[in-house]
């Protein structure tokens, strides 16, 4: 199952990947979902992970989509649709039945006296028939709507099988992103750490000289001591992030699976219009256009409904060979081997039928209510476009802004270090200047993770695929 995510004409979201998706995100016509539909077979075995590999976002969503339960279901219910339009195809073919029966008759036929003195004759027939059976609908008015609606059925199908597979990949670009952080937010811990035990030395080296006090020692060691405890709690969040990442693939829970490290480039300018990735998301989100063949299939339900106003007209034709044996109780009969055949064309109208009104009120209900979830689910895409959008701008600031703080804060702290080595500036201002670089440190971790995880709430948003080998905006120009 291979095909490449949808592209953006000017910036796009997220640079195509080769995934474990059909097509079925963009399908239009019921020959397309049938063939997305069968090139994307779910049911293949889990996937065993290799603990000594380093996964990259695109393998976890191959292996996601795959194996996820979310996926596999969704295919299942898209195969039940198609094989529900094949019936609905199979109505405008005749049906043949080949017959086979054996019986035996013993009844009494009324006879005149001159012929039989009882005035009747006993009479028994056994009867062995072999025919064919052909049944086939002339003329069925609801048969086109029928049709019609299995078809719409099937495409909205294959495209919340699209969706389906869009979201899973979603949830493991989250999930990914997620330990990434965890693992940035480990590293920068053991960095604070370092940090702390140089500052200790430094506060311990100053107190021998007799330039620093005992509370002066006593708060660095404090402040070693809490960096220790971040260390531990920040190594029991990167497990925890993998073992969220592994069920979200669908594979077993495990934590220790081995992704690849986040990237260090820079956000790249995005000045896109939210109006344009509204306009896109409404041309490429699978389940806004899904929801459109839920109103035609709708409308096909209304027409099939007022059909049943209409005649139908249908054909009946056997022919075999008839085989009889028959006696009497008076006289003689012989036995019979002949070939049968009867034809009748029949005309079926409905004159007076009181549930057909009721049916057509329902069904055109039913066709008021689709036209309102179409208008529903284009407001809600048009909101998480637009709360996307919001956030990962808010993010490309966010994450410039750390960088500043970042930079800014390592002077400082380094400023402040070297001053109180030459006795100019207390172990206050160090430890100030060191929570301060900490936060700079973490904030720096946590950005770099947003303008990830925007990237692809965006990308998700507008219909697309998340990217298993996008920069670390997500974005390119």
């Amino acid at each position: 199952m291979a095909a490449a995510a949808l592209f953006l004409s000017g910036p796009q979201l997220l640079p195509a990947q080769q995934a474990a998706t059909s097509g079925c995100e963009q399908v239009i016509t019921a020959r397309q979902a049938g063939h997305c539909i069968g090139v994307a077979s779910s049911f293949h075995s889990i996937p065993k992970l290799d603990d000594s590999h380093s996964y990259g976002l695109a393998e976890l969503i191959d292996i996601a989509e795959s194996a996820s339960p979310e996926s596999r279901i969704a295919w299942a219910q898209a195969k039940r649709a198609m094989e529900a339009a094949g019936v609905q195809r199979a109505e405008y073919l005749p049906l043949l039945t080949f017959v086979a029966q054996g019986s035996d008759l013993r009844a009494i036929n009324p006879f005149p006296k001159p012929l039989a003195p009882r005035g009747y004759v006993t009479v028994e027939v056994p009867t062995a028939v072999a025919q064919m059976e052909l049944q086939y609908q002339l003329l069925d008015f609801a048969r086109g709507p029928r049709l019609e609606g299995s078809k719409a059925f099937e495409v909205a199908s294959a495209l919340r099988f699209g969706r389906a597979q869009q979201t899973v990949a979603y949830r493991t670009a989250t999930q990914f992103y997620r330990v990434q952080q965890a693992a940035g937010q480990l590293v920068a811990a053991r960095q604070i750490l370092q940090t702390a035990q140089t500052l200790l030395a430094n506060a311990q080296s100053q107190f021998d000289n007799g330039r620093a006090t005992l509370p002066d020692v006593q708060n660095a060691q404090a402040g070693a001591a809490g960096a220790q405890y971040d260390l531990a709690t920040a190594e029991g969040e990167v497990q925890k992030a993998k073992l969220a990442l592994t069920e979200a693939i669908g594979v077993e829970p495990t934590a220790t699976i081995g992704i690849v490290a986040v990237g260090s480039a820079s956000p790249e300018a995005f000045d896109t219009p939210v109006e344009e990735l509204i306009d896109k998301a409404w041309k490429n989100r699978p389940d806004l256009l899904a929801r459109m063949q839920d109103l035609k299939r709708s409308n096909d339900a209304v027409k099939s409904a007022r059909a049943k106003y209409l005649p139908g007209v249908g054909l009946v034709a056997t022919g075999g060979q008839t085989n009889m044996w028959p006696t009497a109780d008076y006289g003689q009969l012989g036995p019979a081997s002949v070939s049968t055949w009867s034809a009748a064309v029949q005309l079926r109208w409905e004159v007076f039928n009181g549930a057909r009104r009721h049916e057509v009120t329902a069904a055109l209900a039913e066709q008021k209510a689709a036209a309102e979830e179409q208008r529903a689910t284009q407001d809600a895409v048009t909101r998480q476009v637009w709360e996307s959008y919001v956030d990962y701008r808010t993010a490309i600031e966010q994450e410039r802004s750390s960088q500043s703080f970042l930079t800014s804060s390592t002077v400082s702290y380094e400023s402040s270090l070297d001053a109180f080595r030459y006795g100019v500036r207390s172990l206050v201002d160090v430890v100030q200047a060191e929570r301060q670089l900490a936060q700079a440190r973490l904030e720096d971790v946590r950005a770099r993770a947003r303008v990830q995880q925007s990237a692809a709430a965006l990308s998700y948003a507008i219909g697309n695929l998340p990217s298993g080998n996008a920069s670390t905006t997500g974005w390119k120009p």
